[in-house]
């Protein structure tokens, strides 16, 4: 199902078929560089799935989403509308995003950010959005500038300490 539509990408649902191209990414050293430590087993990545789809499930509208290249189709990466950490009990919405690498480099980032964030400003009536990424992600860093977002400082979460970015409401509604 599609969820939206950039110029160059489609949001829509995980399939069945997207996880090899999801375990592709997720074991990738490179891919994962800057958000955690890649996986050689697929029954980890399995689950994960598993549970990105029990949390849409749970909460409509939320999740994971492939994006897909609209000219020919292809698995470009995944983005994430959803709680921190998938716990409603946060209150917080957080946008994100993981492209393969050969995607690297197009403006695709920056293209998907800010109608995802405006999906799930939508969705959710948050008055705030949060942005994650790693203290040595330059580029991801740009991307969030870029789109409108602001460094707030350092979080822990995850899998250790993290830039935190926040994206206001009243910004983008302007």
């Amino acid at each position: 199902m599609t969820i939206f539509e950039t110029p160059r990408l489609i949001v829509r649902t995980l399939l069945d078929a997207d996880f090899p191209h999801i375990y592709r990414m997720q074991s990738d050293p490179v891919t994962m560089r800057y958000i955690r430590a890649p996986v050689t087993d697929e029954q980890p990545v399995r689950e994960r799935v598993a549970m990105w789809e029990s949390y849409r499930a749970q909460c409509p509208g939320l999740g994971v989403f492939a994006l897909e290249n609209k000219t020919d189709g292809a698995f470009v990466g995944y983005v994430t509308a959803r709680h921190v950490d998938f716990d409603p009990a946060t209150g917080e919405y957080e946008v994100g995003y993981a492209l393969a690498p050969e995607w690297w480099g197009q403006g695709l980032a920056s293209e998907i950010v800010p109608p995802l964030s405006r999906y799930l400003f939508g969705l959710s009536g948050a008055s705030h959005l949060v942005a994650f990424t790693d203290p040595e992600n330059a580029a991801s860093q740009r991307v969030l500038l870029k789109s409108g977002f602001r460094e707030v400082g350092t979080r822990q979460v995850y899998e250790g300490v993290s830039n935190e970015f926040w994206l206001e409401k009243k910004e983008q509604e302007e």
